[in-house]
Parts: C-alpha cells; structure tokens; sequence
C-alpha cells in the first residue's frame, strides 16, 4: 500500500504544473500526458511558417504523427481504414476551428506542429505504461485505444466549462493516486491536442442522444397521453470502450426522478440514503459552477483582458448545435437549471432505461472489473438500481465486429430475444432504440461498416415488424463511413439511403473518424403496411 503514495506520481503533477507555467519545449511534452492522441487520430489545425497547410492536409498529418510515432508497421497501417489520405478529398471536410465551433467546444492547439503532436502521443503512452498505471490493480488493456481514450475523456469530463462536464465520471474509472494528474484542478493547465478532438465527437455525440430522448419525452402527443403512459429507452453502443455515456445516462435519470420525489412525501421520506448522496454530489458540483461564474464576474470588472475572454469562451459554448427543447440529460448548459425547474421538467414523466455495449471479449471483461471494483463503489447509488433501468444496467456483450454473423446473433439476442419482446409487448407503449457508433469503424476490415449499418436496419425492423408496440430506429455516429472519401453530404445520403437509413444531419471534421450524424430508420412497405 505504501508503494502507491511514491513521489513518482507528485514529480509528474510538478512537471506538469511547471510545463504549464513555462509554456515552452516542456508544454506540448510533458503537459499532453492525458491530453494525448485520440481512438480516431486526431485532427488538429497546422500552420507552418514555411509552408501553410489547408485544414485538410493538417488533418493528415495529425493522423501520420500518431500512427507513426505508435511504430505500427506498413501492413499494420493497411489495416486501418483511410489512415493517409489525400487532400482532393477533403474538400468539404470542415477545419478544426469550424468543427468544435459547430458543437461548442474550444478547438485544438492552432500552432502545435507535427512533432509537438508526436512528443505528446509517446509521452502519453509511455507514462500510460509506466506511470499511470503501474500500481493499478484492475490493468484494464489499451485494445484499440480505449484506454487513452479514457484519460482524454476524463481531462474533458473534468473542465466545468466543457459541454462534456460529467461531474468527475471518466475520472472515477481511473486508478486512485495516479488519475490527480487529470484533476479538475489541473484539467486546464493542458494545451488543447489529442483530447479535444475526442471532445467534439463526445460532444456531438452527447447531444445527438440527448435530444433524441429529449425530443420523444416532450413530444405533444406523449405529453397529453395518460400519466401512466410509459416509455423505453435503450441504448446500443457499438464498440463503446471505457465510454461512460450509458452511466451518464442512468446517473442523470436517477437524478432527475429523485427529485421529482421531493414533491411526494411519501417517497421523499421512504428514500434510499444512497439517493441522498447523489443528490449531495449534484449539489456540490453546481456549487462549483455557481463559483467559478462568480470569480469570472469578478475578472470582468477588474480586467478588461480576462472580460473579453470570459465573453469570447461564453460564445463558443453557446455556438453548439441547437436541439430543439432544453436538454434533461444536459450535463453543462450555459447556465445550469435550477434544481426546482428541473423537477417541474420531470413532471408527469414516465419512461425507462436499457443500456447494451458490445465489444471485443477482452474489453468487455476489463470493463467489468472497472465498474464493479471502481465505478460503483465510488459512485455506490448506480449499482443494483432496480426502478427504470434493466438487470446489470449496463449490460456487456462481448462481440468481433469483423464476424457479422457474430455480431447479428448478438443484435438479435437484444431486439429479438421472446424475453425482449414480451417485455417490450407489455410494459411499454414507446420503444425508442438509438445505435452509436464511435470511433470503431476505422479499425473494421474492408466492407464491414457498410455492412454494419445494413445489419443494425435489418435487425431494427424485423423487431418492429415483431414487436406489437410502435417503436423507432436512430443511428448515431462519429466514426469513419465507407463510401465517403471526404465530406460530402450527397455521398453520405447515398449510403445511408443503401443501408436503410434515412441522414437528418451530417457534420464531417478532419481526422480518421471524420464522419458524424445522426439518421432515423426508414420505413419500409412492410412497417407500413404494419401500422396500416
């Protein structure tokens, strides 16, 4: 135990805080340790003195610097999809400053050059192999990247002023001493590399979900149905990694019932005191937003710099995409609702949660020993929740993407299963499923992903062609699509209208998963004819 306090950790928050200060060599370096490389090479904006690069071709070489300095053989290249390609193709591919403007984020280092961008990713992999993780128990691998891509998360996920604030989630899946060098009071000190890419896909991603929930728990029609009236949602992540967007999702539920609660005294007094503590935690993590405005309030009146930055960064977390209806799951609004105009949000509500993540065995058995040994007991009201949510929420199905077979099986296993149906049949009158994509593709064969896309369609409408509820299909993605060498959006159409499905937003950004958007399902004859 005495081994885990050792002063390797605290020279590296030193080095850290030093590298900051210093902002020189010693910043891209050493201050990247977790804002290092992404699971979908990163795309960062290039400018070069001698030469200046077009968003495109500074694209590509963000994605050469981390596939090159990873040592990943010619053939091993070949292996992942589009890791080089051309700049005639990325003609409508936005920049990186367009990009995380489109989703309200802050975009990456504008003069960070291609070794900056190398010596970030082999520091971080280094540290990862050495440092951060040398004590810790769990070793969960680094398949795919999934294990940086939790370090990047967690350095998002702890910036108050990140529309991907998660109240500490990705940060409490990480090893006790060694995670402090992505802590919220360090996550700032970071320049802007690897992990803000990771956080315009999140970002996008994250509101992509939300309002389709948003928008089917609001809607009209269900809002003047009976009270009584009860939906499912479920949730399928493809290839999710240590991704905590399902538990986001469960968290912000359980948050919201319990305060509907208060308004019942019944309930309020009968309530479990591990309940008490989640709201505590939403009540110290507001506290610490309501803080933080009070100190920029306060720099804006003393400092003309500080207020024309606070303004600036105040308009770049408004410039996200617009989902129509305020956002119940909305981890970080401009400004947070009150806690008494949430519960009237949640008024009248009645709907459930079904969380599936399918993933290679080996991920899904590391993941496992995360959430039992470090999630749940760090965060002890999301285990054995029993009111709106499915049996060992989320559930963890191991799956090869590159077998389609396998993976229909495993598909049909969720949508298809009599148990599945029979539930859906009985408790529910809505059943919305949303399928997400993220960062997967890219490491798929050849033909895989267009044949996944066919797959989750086909899947989609034989159980709405089983199912006696009425139910609808989404797809969400930030990945990198077949058929679509840059951004078009008519090629986009076209694949998603082979596929089976119907695009109602596109935005592509640089970077190997340069594709994001969200589809609906498409109504074939027979679903018609169905609800004829």
């Amino acid at each position: 135990m005495v081994m885990r306090k050792s002063p390797i950790s605290s020279a590296v928050v030193f080095l850290a805080i030093i590298g900051s200060l210093r902002n020189l060599a010693f910043s891209p370096a050493v201050l990247a340790l977790a804002a290092s490389s992404s699971s979908s090479p990163p795309p960062p904006l290039f400018l070069s003195v001698v030469s200046p690069l077009s968003p495109s071709s500074a694209s590509s070489i963000a994605d050469d610097a981390v596939i090159k300095s990873n040592r990943v053989s010619f053939q091993q290249q070949q292996q992942i999809r589009a890791s080089n390609y051309g700049i005639a193709n990325n003609s409508t591919v936005l920049s990186p400053i367009e990009a995380a403007a489109s989703v309200g984020v802050r975009p990456t280092l504008e003069n960070a050059t291609k070794g900056t961008w190398q010596r970030a990713w082999k520091l971080h992999r280094f540290m990862m192999k050495v440092v951060l993780h040398r004590f810790d128990r769990c070793r969960p691998g680094d398949s795919k990247l999934a294990l940086a891509c939790l370090w990047w998360k967690a350095l998002s996920g702890n910036d108050i002023t990140s529309p991907v604030y998660d109240r500490e989630l990705s940060y409490d899946l990480l090893p006790p001493v060694t995670r402090w060098i992505v802590s919220p009071r360090l996550c700032r000190l970071y320049p802007r590399l690897h992990h803000a890419n990771v956080e315009i896909r999140t970002a996008y991603l994250d509101k992509s979900v939300t309002g389709i929930i948003d928008s089917t728990i609001h809607n009209n029609e269900t809002q003047l149905k009976e009270k009584s009236r009860r939906k499912l949602f479920r949730l399928i992540i493809m290839g999710g990694g240590y991704d905590t967007r399902g538990v986001k999702l469960l968290e912000r539920s359980l948050l919201h019932s319990r305060m509907a609660e208060d308004d019942d005294a019944d309930k309020r007094d009968s309530r479990h005191p591990l309940h008490r503590l989640l709201l505590l935690n939403e009540r110290r993590h507001r506290l610490q937003s309501k803080e933080q405005d009070q100190q920029q309030q306060q720099q804006r009146g003393w400092n003309p710099l500080c207020w024309w930055r606070n303004i600036s960064m105040r308009r770049r977390r408004g410039n996200g995409v617009q989902l129509e209806g305020a956002s119940m799951f909305s981890s970080n609004d401009i400004e947070l609702p009150s806690m008494e105009a949430e519960r009237k949000m949640m008024a009248g509500v009645n709907y459930d949660l079904q969380c599936y993540e399918l993933d290679l065995p080996e991920v899904v058995e590391a993941k496992n020993r995360l959430l039992n040994k470090r999630l749940f007991r760090r965060r002890p009201w999301l285990k054995n929740v029993e009111e709106g949510v499915c049996n060992n929420y989320p559930r963890l199905v191991p799956a090869n993407f590159n077998n389609i077979e396998e993976t229909r099986k495993a598909l049909e296993g969720i949508l298809l299963s009599p148990a599945s149906l029979t539930n859906d049949t009985k408790e529910y009158d809505t059943i919305t499923n949303v399928i997400v994509f993220e960062g997967v593709m890219i490491y798929l064969d050849e033909g895989i992903p267009h044949s996944l896309l066919q797959l989750c369609s086909d899947v989609l409408e034989s159980a709405n062609l089983a199912s006696l509820t009425p139910s609808e299909g989404y797809l969400c993605f930030a990945d990198r699509l077949e058929n679509i060498p840059g951004g078009d959006s008519e090629a986009a159409l076209d694949e998603m209208e082979s596929t089976g499905w119907d695009l109602i937003d596109w935005l592509p950004k640089p970077g190997l998963a340069r594709h994001m958007g969200i589809a609906r399902l498409r109504q074939r004859e027979t679903t018609l004819e169905k609800k004829v």
